[in-house]
């Protein structure tokens, strides 16, 4: 009898980290050998019938309607992160959960904390099994609940193939020889980038691109009023950004700075290693971990102490020399092939064992 595998790839077409991986991840596995399983994948309703007719569809707005039209058996069901909108209880069915973070513990607080806590916990004791995207957050997982005996391994994110020959100069820049620094992400507390601002009075010939969604609450009452007092004209928050421009401020910039205080993986900063850039990372969460040796790291988030590590590893550093090849040769160990081979391997594990 044939076995189907639902995966929530609920957030595709997002811009953010968890769009970011469904993008990659959806036409990879919608591929993918799993022999006699069939592929249920649930989706924004846009994308319904997008990867080919080799696997189902369930639309994310109507999904009990269409797993009711589907009327099948669901043997095991894949949420790809723990914020998934819907997952619905189903005999003989095994659930896996992908944890990228446990961030509310370290943002929320009082009983919008607890809320945060109490779902996680009811997701996690729902689920049968559980991955996470880094050891720092298996670590957090498994200081936090009691998951031992769920948990099936960490698998690394990938990074989505870049094609170099299609960059594409922002208009924000005006002078592509100009010196500049660059880092991206949502403009949240966590990310740090309101580290970066004062830093900059050491640097009177250099502009800092903060690019990313600026929506978010901190963007507007604390990191734009920073800007406009403290930033000389020289930070610019420039919104979001596509691959092709972001591609370019990797290949052009003098420096990544990623201050971060709280990531579950930190894709930037191997986006920046494979265009040679070098990246300044803080030792907070799990980006130790990803950078390995291959991040300069920010000991202090005082503006003094972040100029002088900068301006002595930008001095010395070389785009095509050793440690920059060295470099892209460790980020291009992250692919979306490997993370999509791994988890077709855990997928025919689960089913075996179920």
């Amino acid at each position: 009898m044939t076995k189907r595998i639902l995966i929530d790839l609920s957030h595709l077409g997002s811009f953010c980290g968890f769009g970011n991986i469904c993008d990659n991840y959806a036409p990879r596995i919608a591929r993918a050998d799993l022999g006699d399983v069939r592929l249920v994948l649930m989706v924004p309703e846009r994308y319904v019938g997008a990867f080919g007719d080799g696997v189902d569809y369930v639309a994310r707005e109507h999904a009990l309607r269409d797993l009711h039209r589907l009327n099948a058996h669901i043997d095991l069901w894949h949420s790809t992160d723990q914020l998934f909108g819907f997952r619905l209880p189903m005999k003989g069915t095994k659930y896996l959960l992908t944890v990228h973070d446990l961030n509310f513990l370290y943002e929320k607080k009082h009983v919008h904390k607890l809320k945060y806590v109490l779902r996680m916990y009811f997701r996690l004791r729902h689920s049968d099994y559980i991955t996470t995207i880094s050891n720092y957050a298996r670590d957090d997982v498994k200081a936090h609940y009691r998951v031992d005996s769920k948990f099936k391994g960490v698998i690394y994110n990938g990074i989505q193939d870049m094609d170099m020959s299609n960059m594409r100069k922002p208009d924000f820049i005006a002078d592509e020889n100009e010196k500049f620094f660059f880092t991206i992400g949502q403009i949240r507390e966590k990310k740090n980038f309101h580290k970066l601002v004062p830093m900059m009075k050491h640097f009177p010939d250099h502009k800092l691109y903060i690019c990313g969604d600026k929506h978010f609450r901190f963007s507007r009452e604390h990191l734009i009023p920073l800007v406009e007092k403290t930033g000389e004209g020289r930070v610019v928050l420039t919104g979001k950004i596509t691959d092709a421009e972001k591609q370019w401020m990797y290949a052009h910039a003098q420096a990544f700075l990623f201050p971060s205080r709280l990531e579950g993986f930190g894709l930037p900063v191997l986006e920046a290693m494979r265009f040679g850039c070098r990246v300044f990372s803080s030792r907070m969460s799990s980006l130790p971990e990803v950078c390995g040796p291959h991040a300069c790291y920010f000991d202090s988030l005082e503006p003094q102490a972040m100029a002088d590590v900068v301006r002595a590893e930008v001095a010395r550093w070389d785009r095509d020399g050793e440690e920059a090849r060295a470099a892209r040769a460790y980020s291009e160990g992250f692919t979306y092939e490997k993370y999509t081979q791994a988890y077709v391997s855990l997928y025919k594990r689960l089913l075996a064992e179920g």
